[in-house]
Order: structure tokens, then C-alpha cells, then sequence
């Protein structure tokens, strides 16, 4: 009887022991399997890295190719194209509204402003800066914020809370009609005597 019952606690102990070096061991081996899993990813990831690498380096080489010769073919005619888009940009690019690009710059004076019906309600003379920003009434300046065009000519300036202004040209840039709540004035380049 003792011998059975010393069999069995040494069968127990080793049971125990088994299971203690199993608990201790397992850690090892799920880490040494998942750095083993971790390197074959990494290795593979290298792999794929370079065949995409040297693919692109393949697809580049094809492209500069391809745009060396377009771009040699189609030479002549992006310089056309940019000479012309410059010398159209270069003659509106001054101005900040195209709608003024007949007027900015030049003054004009109030013609026979006494015989209007109200000629307090028309300045003697405005300019539109040469870079269509800005005009001056009577020496007063107000930025212009946006310009509107009519169908048969007529021009609209406006800016700032109040500020609105209209004209509308009279045969040629040099002549414009300034309308004012109803009441019509011509203005001119030329200074009247």
C-alpha cells in the first residue's frame, strides 16, 4: 500500500512539474513563433517593396522617354501659345476689372455741369485709376469692389455701403454719360474752357 500511494504522489509531483515547466515554457514558444511570423511578414514586405520599386524605376524610364520626344515635337507650338497668352494678359492684366480697361486711367470733366436740372448731384470731374481699383470724385477716392456691364454699354461701379456710380459710353471712351437717380450729365476727357 505504501508503495501505491508513494507511485502516486511521485506520479502527482511529476503531473505538477510537468505542468509548471508547460506554463513557464509557453511564453517562450508563442513569442518565438510570432517573432518567426513577424520576420517572414517582414521579409515578404521587403520583397514586394522592391518588385513595386523597380517597376516604378521601369515606368519612369518609359515616361521620360515618351516626354522627352512630346516634348520636343510640341516645342514650337507652346511657344506660339504662350507668346500670345502673354501679350493678351500683359494688355488686361493692369486693370482689375476688364469692364474698364477703355476708361482707367483717364480723367474726365463735367461738361456744362450748370445747366443740369440738380448739379450738386454730379461731381466736376472723376478718374479711374490706371489699375481700375480706385475712383476719384471731386478729389475724394473710393475703392471700387465690383463693376457691372448692361446690355447696350452702360457701366456700374459700386464699392463700400453706398458708394454706386454709372456711366454709360457715348460713341467712344472719350464721351460718357454719367446717370445720377434719374438725371443725366455728359462728361469728357478734355477739360472744357
Amino acid at each position: 500500500m505504501k508503495k501505491v500511494s508513494s507511485i502516486i504522489t511521485i506520479f502527482v509531483i511529476v503531473i505538477i512539474a510537468s505542468l509548471i515547466v508547460w506554463k513557464v515554457g509557453t511564453p517562450n514558444l508563442i513569442s518565438k513563433n510570432k517573432e518567426n511570423t513577424t520576420e517572414k511578414v517582414s521579409k515578404k514586405v521587403e520583397k514586394e517593396l522592391k518588385k513595386t520599386k523597380k517597376k516604378k524605376e521601369i515606368s519612369k524610364a518609359k515616361s521620360s522617354t515618351t516626354e522627352t520626344s512630346s516634348s520636343v515635337e510640341s516645342e514650337p507650338s507652346s511657344e506660339s501659345s504662350s507668346e500670345s497668352a502673354s501679350s493678351v494678359s500683359s494688355y488686361q492684366s493692369n486693370v482689375k476689372f476688364p469692364a474698364l480697361q477703355n476708361y482707367a486711367g483717364k480723367t474726365y470733366y463735367a461738361v456744362d455741369r450748370d445747366s443740369a436740372e440738380y448739379p450738386q448731384m454730379f461731381s466736376t470731374s472723376f478718374t479711374i485709376t490706371s489699375d481700375g481699383e480706385t475712383i476719384i470724385m471731386d478729389d475724394v477716392q473710393e475703392p471700387i469692389e465690383y463693376v457691372r456691364t448692361g446690355k447696350f454699354g452702360p457701366v456700374q461701379l459700386g464699392g463700400g455701403p453706398v458708394f454706386v456710380f454709372e456711366f454709360s459710353p457715348l460713341g467712344s471712351s472719350d464721351e460718357v454719360e454719367v446717370v445720377n437717380q434719374g438725371q443725366y450729365l455728359t462728361y469728357s476727357t478734355t477739360m472744357p474752357e
